[in-house]
């Protein structure tokens, strides 16, 4: 008989976008000497990050860590996304924001630097007009009224390569690098895929960028898998049966987003018991992976170029895992060097990987079962009739 527990309590596991796991899964050793920098403002190589990775392979995670980390110890954040608007968003939302959190004598410093207005009482009340809203003078403001105490963390998710994104990204790293130049503390993390953080850096005015230091966020080891789950299970006050937990390290196959999908799928089946059985978990496998393919594996099978689809399409027909690079290029009807162009750019947007010489596998859990999926609908197997089949709409005129 399974032990209940008296009440049951919220799951831990966080599938939800921009939700902090609770236990983080990898990359221990790269949070800790980042949030070293926020207590000492010693920024050594950390003053500016690049971090790359899958769709659900962490990155959004690491920034809202990093964000709490610099709350934590005094620092103004400034945390945006790289679409449309951005250098606004910052100056007109974001910074005031920001000042309005800060303590009166900050505030104080700040009036006699003259860009922003500020009532009798030392609350924010607008930019001074007369003033040009250069993002680099409000930096430099910023970090003086911190005076020296704390710095200023910035942090741009979802870059993207589209050309007018990237004028923008390139004209916002101007004004922060000249910020810095004229001694601003700012730590600033741009987070995307490996692609297009690529094209960013290759872009004008990025020069600072391009000595960055790289975090590429890939699948956990099956070790820091079982941690996470156990983990963040205990925190909550429950156990994770062994056999359930095999299980459920097989379903994630260390793809952080399908950890927390799963733990939150499994927790939820029996809140109230005080484990998680392997039924919890079985149920967790047949929910999680039909999400995940719905949620995210569909959408970057449709972001591909169809040419990008075309060498996907081929690795899918290998059942093992891993394709030899010369299949490929035979079922694409295409020659050696030609694909190795398809290659390299798939293994840079992180959804394949090398897997011996001459050989690549998917780096993306279920992006082969989904191709797999998709082709044995069009030719009619397995094909599930509509509920609705012996219920066809009326006739009409």
């Amino acid at each position: 008989m399974v032990s209940q527990r008296e009440t049951s309590s919220p799951s831990p596991f966080t599938p939800g976008y921009s939700k902090p796991p609770l236990v983080f899964g990898g990359h221990e050793d790269e949070l800790e000497e980042l949030t070293a920098v926020f207590r000492t403002l010693d920024f050594g190589e950390n003053d500016s990050l690049l971090i790359s990775g899958l769709r659900g392979s962490g990155k959004t995670s690491m920034l809202a860590r990093l964000q709490d980390a610099a709350r934590s110890s005094g620092w103004i954040v400034l945390s945006d996304d790289a679409s449309k608007g951005l250098m606004d968003r910052v100056t007109e939302t974001s910074i005031p924001t920001e000042i309005n959190r800060l303590a009166e004598a900050d505030r104080v410093r700040l009036k006699s630097v003259g860009i922003w207005k500020f009532s009798a009482e030392f609350d924010f009340v607008d930019r001074n007009r007369e003033i040009r809203p250069l993002l680099r003078n409000d930096l430099v403001a910023l970090s003086e009224a911190l005076s020296g105490r704390a710095g200023i963390l910035i942090t741009i998710d979802e870059v993207s390569s589209g050309k007018v994104r990237l004028r923008e990204l390139s004209r916002f790293a101007l004004e922060v690098a000249h910020a810095k130049s004229e001694g601003a503390n700012i730590m600033i993390a741009f987070a995307g895929i490996k692609v297009d953080l690529d094209e960013l850096v290759k872009n004008e005015h990025t020069t600072f960028i391009r000595r960055s230091r790289d975090l590429t966020f890939r699948r956990l080891n099956p070790k820091e898998t079982a941690h996470v789950f156990e983990e963040t299970a205990r925190i909550a006050g429950r156990s994770i049966d062994r056999e359930a937990l095999d299980l459920l390290v097989r379903v994630a196959q260390g793809y952080p987003y399908l950890i927390q999908l799963a733990g939150d799928y499994a927790w939820r089946n029996t809140p109230e018991s005080e484990s998680i059985s392997v039924d919890d978990a079985q149920v967790a496998h047949d929910k999680a992976i039909k999400s995940v393919q719905r949620r995210v594996i569909s959408r970057v099978y449709e972001d591909l170029s169809e040419r990008d689809k075309d060498f996907v399409n081929a690795m899918a027909h290998d059942v093992t895992g891993r394709s030899k690079m010369s299949d490929i290029a035979t079922r694409m009807g295409t020659y050696g060097q030609y694909v190795q162009i398809y290659k390299k750019r798939l293994l840079d947007s992180g959804y394949v990987q090398p897997d011996g010489r001459g050989y690549v596998a998917f780096s993306l859990p279920y992006l082969g079962d989904y191709i797999r999926s998709m082709a044995a609908d069009e030719s009619g197997n397995e094909f599930q009739t509509s509920d609705w089949s012996e219920f066809p709409p009326p006739p009409h005129d």
